[in-house]
């Protein structure tokens, strides 16, 4: 097709206003022809025409760093055929609108920091990208302002001198740490625990001088030091006695017997404790009521008055209801969120078998009960052997079973149980069964929405708790009295009657231990699974982070995701009375049921003038900072009988509460029947000499013998003290002497005859002890040892033994235990107060007068009864323990 386009004459010309009108016609032209000259017949573009040009970046946009909250803005600039265009990116993402040469951020905050920021230029030749730019964001520094620097403080030597600062920050959280000196121009060093807005301390004479300053900081930020304030200590007017300062201390939640645990939605625990239901908080610091009173009953309403009789089991739904097995009284209780109680099904006090709704059903001793995915109960009824179905509406039909026995069966009515324990539900509905008298864990499948077939899932009915290997597929693995049992995902976890945590994979039917050992019969022990040592009864739940919560008689654990156990709370006081809301970390010193004047406590200042204290009663070695922060160095709270090497509570002792000392590098040593423990910096505590107490055969671990660490034997009374040489010192009570103990564990007899008593002071190969029961180091490196009411000493170079004289006391003192200051004045305790007396001098005098059995009266006019252990603290400051009481006692 041939197109004519004619215009009016115009005289030839190149003027611009030409030359726009002929592109005006060409660009119509346009319209007609393929693809502007894309046809076959279009005559070839005009050579004379401009070449499009791809775009090149002459500005590259470059790395910003920028403070939180202001813009930040990126540039690019490039040269090519007009038009441009622009599309910015970050981190290799289209931003969306960011078509302009520029690109800002209004408000930059935290987040943005490492974000890589690019351009894509482009036009009709081409596209050229730009480098990345990197933005920093940096939070601006806080400001840390003081509002209240630390003051100057002057007390009397013995009271609480107190040090406050205040400080607020403009973002970020204020962090305090007090350090102190001991006068000018000494350098801080930081007190322990001493993180709050003020400190506490009990100086004695010795600390006047020092100084007191806080490091603060905004969250690591803007890190300042306050004022340093000075301390002015002068001396009393007289004998000061009180209590040992001590801070967040709290005396034992009642928790025996602890039969059952669950967790909650908020990561909290409910647990069973005998007639009662306590509340351990997500914290694990705290344990509080919950419902039910120490006496049993059966009585509904709010949980202050409500009453159980020895529930075993426990449950619980996203609505905060707690759902109750009352195994006493054959009853499923509801415990409402607000703490009401009510009665779902049974009839308090009446056993039978009869389905039915509400108190028309009878149960005879249900232990376990679980929430189904359908919203129902399920129950193991134990006396009955049966497994039950509650409604929420207490409608009550039996699951499976028909009386005692073992049978499988496609009929789940058809199948026997013998006293089923624990129960767990899957999210598939099927329900598994700690068949507690089978030794087998059973499966109930689910068909439908009712009973399928009855199986056995693990276990093959042995009670041999001694089966050397335990685990195993199914029916070859051995599971002895499965009690309690929690599932998660595909694993149910056991406990069984042989003190062991067990699980199995609900696909596979693989049996493993996931925790526990038979190493320590009876004894509940800290540590990982190879060591560790739990009772054979007790709840489990799930925790945080894979781990469980397991009760054990008077005993909460937590047992984390590798099967390391760890005590949270014990309680042995026998109280059936809420005695506090304190856990492990937070028990006194003394346990008020079990005072220390009936039997003993070791008693040491380490290096770092801690007060250390190492009490019969509980088996805790335990350290008080100088602000009064306790924590435990090692042992556990328990009335185990057996020594147990570890580190802190994976540690055990049989029978603390005599010697107790330190050497200069800050190890302890401790007396523990028949043998001396050492008890590293870190905390690890291993048998230094002497042998372990064999509970199964008393006398077979003590006895009468010098040699090295191993051979030698001690009786069952000892005390220590720790020699100027680098020694130890041991009193052997009942084989009547004094033996030394190098670092390696080598003992000699210095003093006196292995098994040979009297009373004869000289040589010390010819000197005999009637009944020694304490032992000191004097300044001068000689040995005081109490002696059956007399104070002997042990010469300096190891050759005499005499007696001091302490004539000029009135009364039969019978000193109970004995310290020496740096200045040579022995202080001892006995039933008629304290008394002091200087080394070298035949008269003592009385600090502290006695007073009336079991009586301790504190302040400036004090009495003391029965000091059974004594150390010195600081000069003029010492620290005894009477009447199950730690003491400080300041002098003028």
């Amino acid at each position: 097709m041939e197109i004519i386009v004619t215009t009016p004459f115009m005289p030839f010309s190149t003027s611009d206003s030409f030359l726009r009108r002929l592109r005006a016609v060409a660009g119509s032209l346009c319209v007609f022809v393929a693809a502007c000259g894309g046809g076959a017949d279009a005559p070839p573009p005009d050579e004379g025409a401009p070449t499009a040009v791809a775009p090149v970046i002459t500005q590259q946009p470059v790395d910003l760093s920028v403070t939180s909250g202001q813009p930040a803005s990126f540039t690019v600039a490039a040269t090519g055929t007009a038009p441009l265009a622009y599309q910015w990116q970050r981190n290799g993402a289209t931003i969306t609108g960011a078509t302009a040469a520029t690109y800002s951020i209004a408000a930059t905050a935290p987040i943005d920091t490492g974000a890589v920021f690019s351009a894509v230029v482009s036009n009709i030749a081409g596209s050229a990208t730009s480098n990345n730019a990197v933005l920093t964001v940096t939070t601006a520094a806080p400001v840390l302002t003081i509002t209240q620097q630390p003051a100057d403080v002057s007390v009397v030597a013995g009271s609480t001198a107190s040090f406050t600062v205040a400080a607020t920050c403009s973002s970020g959280t204020l962090n305090i740490e007090w350090q102190r000196n001991s006068g000018v121009g000494g350098a801080f060093v930081a007190i322990a625990g001493a993180t709050a807005t003020s400190v506490s301390v009990s100086p004695a004479i010795s600390d006047s001088g020092a100084r007191f300053q806080a490091a603060l900081n905004c969250s690591g930020q803007s890190a300042t030091t306050s004022n340093a304030a000075a301390l002015t200590v002068t001396a009393p007017g007289g004998v000061l006695l009180d209590l040992l300062p001590t801070v967040g201390l709290r005396d034992a939640a009642h928790i025996t017997p602890a039969n059952a645990i669950d967790r909650n939605a908020d990561d909290s625990f409910t647990v069973i404790t005998s007639n009662r239901f306590q509340k351990l908080s997500a914290d694990l610091l705290s344990i509080t009521p919950l419902a039910g009173t120490p006496t049993g009953g059966s009585t509904d309403g709010p949980a202050a008055t409500a009453t159980f009789n020895g529930p075993l089991g426990l449950t619980h739904d996203t609505a905060g209801n707690i759902y109750v097995a009352d195994t006493g009284n054959h009853l499923i209780r509801r415990i409402a969120a607000d703490g009401t109680v009510t009665t779902l099904a049974g009839a308090a006090g009446v056993t039978g078998t009869a389905d039915g709704t509400g108190s028309a059903a009878r149960f005879s001793s249900p232990t376990g009960i679980a929430l189904g995915p359908d919203g129902d109960l399920y129950v193991t009824d134990a006396q009955n052997s049966l497994i039950r179905r509650v409604t929420m509406a207490g409608v009550v039909t039996t699951y499976a079973g028909s009386g005692g026995g073992y049978v499988d069966s496609a009929n789940p009515l058809a199948a026997k149980f013998a006293q089923p324990y624990g129960i767990a539900v899957a999210a598939n509905g099927d329900v598994l069964v700690a068949d507690f008298g089978n030794s087998r864990v059973r499966r109930i499948l689910r068909s439908g929405t009712a009973a399928g077939a009855v199986q056995t899932l693990a276990g093959n009915g042995s009670t041999n708790p001694d089966a050397a290997t335990p685990d195993g597929i199914g029916t070859a693995a051995v599971i002895v009295g499965p009690r309690n049992m929690v599932i998660s995902g595909n694993t149910l976890t056991v406990r069984d009657s042989a003190t062991l945590v067990r699980q199995i994979d609900l696909t596979t039917a693989a049996v493993t231990t996931f925790t526990g050992t038979r190493l320590h019969p009876g004894t509940v022990v800290d540590g990982p699974p190879s060591m560790s040592g739990l009772s054979d009864d007790g709840g489990i739940t799930t925790a945080p982070a894979g781990g469980f919560m397991v009760t054990t008689g008077r005993t909460i654990h937590s047992i984390d995701a590798n099967g390391v156990v760890q005590i949270i709370a014990n309680d042995n006081s026998g109280s059936s009375t809420d005695a506090g809301t304190g856990v492990l970390k937070q028990l006194p010193l003394t346990t008020p049921a079990a005072p220390q004047s009936s039997s003993s406590a070791g008693l040491t200042v380490d290096p770092a003038g801690n007060v250390v204290v190492a009490p019969a009663f509980p088996t805790l070695v335990r350290r008080v900072s100088p602000t009064g922060v306790v924590t435990t160095i090692a042992g556990l709270s328990s009335t185990s009988s057996q020594e147990v090497d570890g580190t802190g509570s994976q540690a055990q002792f049989a029978s603390l509460g005599r010697g107790l000392t330190h050497d200069a590098a800050g190890s302890l040593y401790v007396a523990d029947a028949c043998g001396v423990r050492k008890i590293d910096a870190q905390g690890a505590v291993t048998l230094l000499t002497g042998q372990r107490y064999n509970p199964g055969s008393p006398g077979s671990s003590c006895g009468a013998a010098d040699g090295n660490a191993s051979t030698a034997l001690f009786r069952s009374f000892l005390w220590l003290t720790m020699g100027t040489d680098g020694n130890l010192y041991v009193v052997d009570t009942d084989n009547y002497a004094v033996r030394r103990v190098d670092a390696v564990g080598n003992v000699t007899t210095i003093a006196g005859a292995l098994h040979q008593q009297g009373s004869a002071d000289g040589p010390v190969a010819t000197a005999r002890f009637l009944q020694p029961q304490g032992i000191a180091t004097a300044p001068d490196g000689s040995l005081l040892v109490l002696d059956a009411g007399k104070i002997r000493r042990i010469s300096a170079d190891f050759t005499t033994v005499s007696t001091i004289d302490t004539s000029s006391v009135t009364g039969q003192i019978s000193p109970t235990a004995i310290a020496v200051d740096a200045d040579g004045t022995m202080y001892f305790g006995a039933a008629n107060g304290l008394w002091s007396q200087r080394l070298g001098q035949t008269t003592a005098t009385r600090l502290i007068p006695g007073g009336p059995s079991d009586a301790v009266v504190l302040g400036a006019s004090p009495h003391l009864t029965d000091v059974i252990a004594i150390t010195v603290l600081a000069p003029k400051q010492l620290v005894l323990v009477s009447e199950g009481k730690v003491l400080k006692v300041t002098l003028p």
